[in-house]
């Protein structure tokens, strides 16, 4: 739980209003021993959502952070245009 708040919280830097974001995450264990790892960050404007299968759990919360950093910076792009 502290492993995924902390990297969580990186995102906030990108938003300039204080996000007030709770981010859902559900975790599965499979019987491959994969785990799969989901976040959800419901927003006023936006929601993002990422999913990831991995043999390691905290090398999957990694790479949904870089997901949703990817799609935030999309988002804020398409906003400023």
């Amino acid at each position: 739980r502290e492993y995924v708040e902390k990297k969580v919280l990186k995102l906030e830097r990108y938003f300039t209003e204080g996000a007030n974001a709770t981010a859902h995450v559900n975790l599965k264990v499979y019987n491959d021993r994969q785990t799969k790892v989901e976040i959800t960050i419901p927003m006023k404007n936006l929601t993002l959502r990422a999913e990831e299968r991995h043999d390691d759990m905290y090398a999957a919360i990694d790479l949904i952070v870089d997901k949703l950093e990817r799609q935030i910076r999309k988002y804020k792009t398409r906003v400023n245009r």
